[in-house]
């Protein structure tokens, strides 16, 4: 069953923040992960919501995502994002 990763995002850095994103690509691809869509905020028709971007991603399973997450390829990539922002990273399952 494939699973989506969400990251919501407010960037403080985005210049900084494209290092990441380059340097992430290649780790994303060996865990079988796919890159679907991604944007700025448009409007909160309802709740809250404190960050202005979204990206969603999807794999194959949620083994994969947590594989991917926890790989030294990515954590050797994942510090280029600090201090570059807010992120809350949320794995979902589709029913």
């Amino acid at each position: 069953m494939s699973a989506f990763l969400i990251v919501h995002s407010k960037l403080t850095k985005p210049e900084i923040f494209q290092q990441y994103v380059v340097a992430s690509e290649d780790s994303l691809k060996l865990y079988e992960g796919t890159y679907l869509l991604g944007g700025e905020l448009n409007e909160v028709l309802e709740g809250r919501h404190d960050k202005n971007r979204t990206v969603i991603f999807q794999f194959p399973s949620p083994e994969h995502a947590k594989r991917w997450y926890s790989s030294k390829e990515y954590q050797s990539v994942k510090h280029l994002r600090d201090n570059t922002g807010e992120f809350d990273f949320v794995l979902v399952d589709p029913f």
